[in-house]
C-alpha cells in the first residue's frame, strides 16, 4: 500500500493523506510533520475506517515556507514523503 499525499507543493492550508489498504489489525495511524532541523512541528493521531486512510489534515496556515518530512506510522509500518509548503 502506498501514500498519497497531496497538493505537494502545498500551500499551508489543507493536505489530503491516503493509504488505500492497511493491516487489519491497524485501528489508528500516527502522523508527525517535522521540519528540515528535525523538529517535531505537528503530531496527530487519525483513527483508520475499513483499513483505509483517507483523511485532511487543515495545516491552518501554521507551517512557514519551506521542506517539511511528513512520517505515518500505521502498526509495523512506516511511510516518509517530502512535503513543500509555498508561501
Amino acid at each position: 500500500a502506498a501514500l498519497r499525499m497531496y497538493p505537494n507543493p502545498n500551500r499551508g492550508d489543507q493536505l489530503y493523506l491516503s493509504i488505500p489498504a492497511l493491516e487489519a489489525d491497524v485501528a489508528a495511524v500516527s502522523v508527525d510533520i517535522h521540519d528540515t532541523f528535525g523538529k517535531r512541528v505537528r503530531s496527530m493521531r487519525i483513527a483508520v475506517q475499513d483499513g483505509h486512510l483517507n483523511t485532511v489534515i487543515d495545516l491552518e496556515g501554521s507551517l512557514a515556507a519551506g521542506m517539511y518530512v511528513v512520517n505515518i506510522t500505521a502498526g509495523e509500518r512506516s511511510y516518509t514523503e517530502r512535503l513543500v509548503v509555498q508561501p
